[in-house]
This record gives structure tokens, sequence and C-alpha cells, in this order.
């Protein structure tokens, strides 16, 4: 349990650095940048998995990975920030989505880690509602609209509980293009 508090500490404080560097920086830049880190880190994993020994990036791993995930977390979060940012939308809507991703899913896990009211999978109500909140927080203070918010953090809520694939993906994703979406009408 101490181990995953870890991890989305980790989670959170990456979220909110990604949300500021998106804020200052040239889209352009950010997707150079994450590109290179996400090649280095295929690299570095394939060498990993081929028995080659990387003493800091292992003691990374050991403290912020999951067991034989081998930084595939680490990875999809990168590549859901490089997925919103591609999108011909401003970066604005990425840097929402983002902090979303980092702030909100980080505090569900930590909120619902101990509870004992599961609604789906390991998913708990607690978790889910802390998901909703902190995402709907986020929405009104970057949109300016209740109701958008509204809207919005209920498909982000939705979507992080029954989705089959990485939330890590879905969210950014999913985020910038709803945020998209909600300015055009």
């Amino acid at each position: 349990m101490q181990f995953e508090y870890k991890r989305k500490i980790f989670h959170i404080l990456l979220g909110i650095i990604m949300f500021f560097l998106i804020s200052n920086l040239r889209k352009i830049y950010l997707v150079t940048f994450i590109t290179g880190i996400i090649c280095i880190g295929i690299f570095i994993r394939f060498l990993i998995l081929k028995g080659f020994n990387f003493k800091l990036i292992e003691s990374f791993l050991l403290n912020f990975g999951r067991p034989m995930e081998i930084g595939m977390g680490a990875m999809y979060y990168l590549l859901g920030i490089l997925l919103s940012l591609i999108f011909p939308f401003p970066r604005e809507y990425s840097a929402i989505s983002i902090l979303i991703l980092g702030i909100s899913d980080g505090l569900a896990t930590i909120v619902g880690i101990n509870s004992k009211y599961k609604i789906y999978k390991n998913k708990t109500f607690s978790g889910t509602m802390t998901f909703f909140t902190t995402s709907y927080i986020i929405l009104i203070l970057g949109l300016n609209s209740i109701m958008a918010a509204l809207g919005i953090s209920i498909i982000l809520t939705l979507l992080e509980l029954f989705s089959p694939i990485d939330d890590n993906l879905l969210i950014p994703t999913a985020g910038t293009l709803l945020i998209s979406f909600v300015r055009l009408i």
C-alpha cells in the first residue's frame, strides 16, 4: 500500500509539472521532447528485457513502478500526453486534461485504496467520486463553465471507471477532444 502511495504522488507531481510545461512551452518543443523520451524509454526497456542492467533506472522502477511492468505505466502516461498534444487544438486543452490525469487519477487511487466499497473491478466508490470531484473543479477553473465542466467530468469519470484500455492513454486524449468539442459549440 505504501508503494502505491509513492507511485501516485509521483503521478500527481508529474501531471502538475507537465501542466506547467505545456502551459509555457511551444507544442513543437514538447512533442519533440516527449517523443524523444518515449523512444529512449522503449530502447531502455528493450535492453532491460534482454538482460542489461541499469542501476539508476532499476532503482527508480523499484520505487515507482509496478512489478513486471518495467516502465509501461510511465510509457502510457507519456504517450497519453503526446497524443493529447498532437491534436490541432490549443495546448491549454491538453494542459487541463493532463492536470486531470495527474491529480484526479492520482487522488482517486490514494483515496480509494483502503475503501471496501468496490463498484467495478478494483475501482471504488470513494475513488470514483474523488476523480469526479477533482476533475470537475479543474474543469471549472479551466473552462469557466459549470455545465461544460459537469458534462466533461461525468464522461471522463465513466471512461476512467469502465475503460478497457489504460487510463493514462485515455484520459488526456478524451479530455482534450471533449474540451475541444465543447469549445466548438
